[in-house]
């Protein structure tokens, strides 16, 4: 019995580190995770910001377009006002012409014949006392007459010239108005566009923080449930043949040396790992691996020696193949056209798992022939491009 807790206890012992370097390292994990999904977070947060902006200069251009259509509108009624009064106006200065000649001859002729021609034999000079008064009084009722007629027709005259000159005016007017509408119109329509763009941008940032969060949280959970299985059947094998389960006190690790491993296809890195901007959404996309171009079609190999552990469809990733090449050691390869093999095959270095396909991420894709690549050391995705040759 004293032997048995003796063993129990240097078993105990020896795990706890394991134990404090596994929590620490998913610790690790988790907050890189949180810190991924914090920065897209702000980006969003940045694109809501950005809307509501818009969303104001958009209110404030409405309101300018308002107030130049009813600026419009009293240019245009003011121009009719004074179109029907040019009307009005020209219709009585032409009357005003019209009547000159006849209210000139209807003068000459009450002077033809009151006061150019005597009436009166006995009177002296022909006219009598009545007849002068009454030619005075007309000469100087029709003198008058005319010379208010010839006024009014002066009037006439210069108000249709004023008249005239507002009406240039009110059109010069109406046609600056016209292009102050066209500027607001065309600047209210850029920012629509800028709104629309923007609120696609911050619904594709927001499709990626929710893409990244479960394809990040599915894949751990994945290759944590493929380590616990290796366990689970390491402790069995050696309770089977009483043997004690090595333990080994650096965790998963990568069994190769830095740039050793062949490259899974020929081809350039288009998507780098870890941090990467793209300019067409204005934003930052966390990757926890690298996509390679590729021909279409060409053949995907695995990098080092290994068992395939996950052999189908997998999220954004399109057809996925998961090769454990032991001892915490995990390859990953993305955006297959087709796979040509199956959970539990055992494949050499430069062993063929597959072709190469088309990256088609929603939100991120190049849209371009390309393998998504990762290396995993544990659950813990690190650079390939330090690991490749």
């Amino acid at each position: 019995m004293a032997k048995i807790l003796s063993v129990l206890l240097a078993l105990v012992v020896f795990a706890s580190p394991l134990y404090c370097d596994e929590a620490a390292r998913r610790k690790q994990e988790l907050e890189k995770l949180k810190n991924a999904a914090a920065a897209k977070e702000r980006e969003l947060q940045k694109y809501r910001k950005q809307a509501q902006q818009i969303s104001q200069e958009i209110s404030a251009l409405e309101n300018q377009k308002a107030r130049a259509e009813q600026r419009k509108n009293k240019v245009e009624s003011d121009i009719t006002y004074v179109e029907q009064n040019l009307l009005s106006i020209e219709d009585k200065r032409a009357a005003l012409e019209r009547s000159m000649p006849m209210w000139q001859g209807v003068v000459q002729e009450e002077l033809t014949q009151y006061y150019f021609t005597p009436l009166c034999a006995a009177c002296p000079g022909g006219y009598s006392l009545e007849q002068d008064i009454f030619v005075d009084r007309m000469v100087t009722h029709k003198a008058a007459f005319a010379a208010e007629l010839k006024k009014e027709n002066k009037e006439a005259k210069e108000r249709l010239h004023s008249f005239e000159e507002r009406n240039k005016k009110l059109m010069a007017q109406s046609s600056q108005i016209k292009q102050e509408q066209a500027v607001i119109s065309q600047s209210f329509n850029k920012k629509k566009k800028d709104l629309d763009v923007t609120r696609r941008k911050a619904d594709a940032v927001r499709k990626e923080i929710n893409e990244l969060n479960k394809s990040a949280a599915e894949l751990n959970n994945l290759l944590a449930s493929f380590e616990r299985k290796r366990k689970a059947a390491d402790a069995k094998k050696a309770a089977a043949s009483k043997t004690p389960v090595k333990k080994s006190s650096t965790g998963p690790r990568i069994d190769a040396s830095r740039h050793s491993l062949p490259w899974p296809v020929a081809g350039t890195v288009i998507s780098k790992f870890g941090k990467e901007y793209r300019a067409d959404l204005n934003t930052w996309i966390f990757r926890d691996g690298i996509k390679i171009s590729a021909k279409a079609g060409e053949p995907v190999r695995t990098a080092a020696e290994g068992s395939v552990i996950y052999a189908g469809p997998f999220r954004s990733y399109g057809n996925v193949v998961i090769v454990d090449h032991n001892k915490g050691f995990f390859t990953i390869y993305g955006f297959l056209k087709e796979i040509s093999v199956s959970v539990g095959d055992k494949l050499p270095v430069q062993g063929v798992i597959g072709t190469a396909g088309q990256d088609t991420q929603s939100s991120s894709g190049t849209g371009k022939s390309a393998v998504y690549f990762e290396i995993r050391q544990g659950t813990t995705a690190v650079n390939p491009q330090e690991w490749l040759k």
